[in-house]
């Protein structure tokens, strides 16, 4: 008989955890694992057509008056086997709930290396009740990496038998040479080299600072575009153009919005800048590293966690001069296909690999 498991999130958008999560629901079916979904915003959201179409479904139960008892009601009808929680703190209440409805496996997951909200007085006590009701309620306590366990769960975890680090995972993907008119088909000259970053445009990105490394790298090295992939912010674009101005570089600032296929931005591009302030664990910069593409990011846990394994990653502090990113921009960009090929076949032996965590998932919801 198939285990079910219902994996709670607050809205079922293209956010990394979300499609790291939904990566897994084909290969853990062909296993004997039923997964479902739980929206806390009680929103629909950008991933639950795709989800439905691969014989999933999404249950909108919102944060609330009532939520205790109709969340307790979905989990009793359903019968779940597993209850996967994916929202930081908020998942001790989640569990308590699984444990009333009689959920014997429940998991709370850590995501982040990082709490963006204000930490009041009230939000204090809330975290530590919450951390309370996981230490009683968890069965499971995993973390994206080993720093969101270290620091949102507690710095001794490794003597917690019950945490774990699982990596997310991604398909290895057949490697693809550049194509040579792949950037002039964007009305770019494809003699000058791409440097590339994957995120929305959202502050903790930290675009301003690229701005300031690619005015540094054009001085000492030429003309280089920077190619700007993801979700786009009017104001936060504006502060964009407004600084390539006034450095002299907004004509090799690219625009490119929201790709359907960001692999072939990374096959095409030459290196990626990431000096994002905060992640959990960057799937951007796992995915350049699946298929060669050398990274320069800031220093942050996550990708520390990422560069002990694949070496085409390499990391400096956002607080070190701009011209240590441009030297380690321009060091680690290649054409070198041989090159890219070896750090291809390092990602598919590395815990990134989509197999590995889908094998870890399975153990622990047997």
């Amino acid at each position: 008989m198939n285990k079910k498991v219902l994996h709670i999130f607050g809205k079922m958008d293209r956010g990394g955890a979300e499609l790291r999560t939904l990566a897994t629901l084909t290969p853990l079916q062909q296993k004997g694992i039923d997964i479902e979904f739980c929206a806390l915003s009680g929103e629909t959201g950008l991933l639950d057509s795709e989800i439905k179409s691969l014989g999933s479904n999404v249950h909108l139960c919102r944060l609330g008056m009532l939520f205790p008892f109709h969340f307790y009601q979905l989990l009793r009808s359903n019968k779940f086997d597993v209850v996967h929680s994916h929202v930081a703190m908020v998942s001790g209440y989640i569990l308590f709930i699984a444990w009333l409805a009689g959920v014997p496996k429940r998991i709370a997951h850590f995501r982040n290396t990082h709490d963006a909200a204000k930490t009041s007085f009230l939000r204090k006590w809330r975290n530590k009740l919450l951390h309370t009701l996981i230490n009683i309620f968890a069965t499971n306590i995993l973390g994206v990496c080993n720093a969101a366990l270290s620091i949102f769960w507690r710095q001794d975890w490794h003597q917690d038998s019950r945490c774990k680090t699982i990596y997310n995972g991604l398909q290895h993907k057949d490697l693809c040479a550049k194509k040579d008119s792949f950037w002039g088909e964007h009305k770019l000259d494809k003699s000058y080299p791409v440097i590339l970053n994957v995120a929305r445009l959202v502050e903790q990105k930290n675009h301003l600072f690229m701005i300031e490394v690619l005015a540094a790298f054009i001085q000492k090295n030429g003309p280089t575009y920077l190619a700007l992939l993801g979700k786009e912010d009017e104001k936060i674009q504006q502060s964009i153009i407004a600084l390539a101005k006034e450095k002299g570089c907004l004509e090799y600032v690219v625009f490119l919005g929201v790709q359907p296929n960001v692999y072939d931005y990374l096959y095409n591009a030459d290196v990626m800048i990431f000096p994002s302030l905060w992640e959990g664990l960057p799937g951007a910069v796992i995915e350049a590293a699946s298929v060669g593409l050398p990274v320069v990011a800031n220093d942050i846990p996550g990708v520390i966690e990422i560069a002990a394994q694949l070496p085409c990653v390499q990391y400096l502090s956002v607080n070190a001069p701009i011209i240590d990113w441009v030297n380690s921009l321009q060091s680690l960009s290649t054409d070198n296909f041989d090159l890219r090929k070896k750090h291809h076949k390092t990602f598919k032996q590395s815990q990134f690999n989509l197999n590995q965590c889908v094998d870890e998932l399975y153990a622990i919801y047997q």
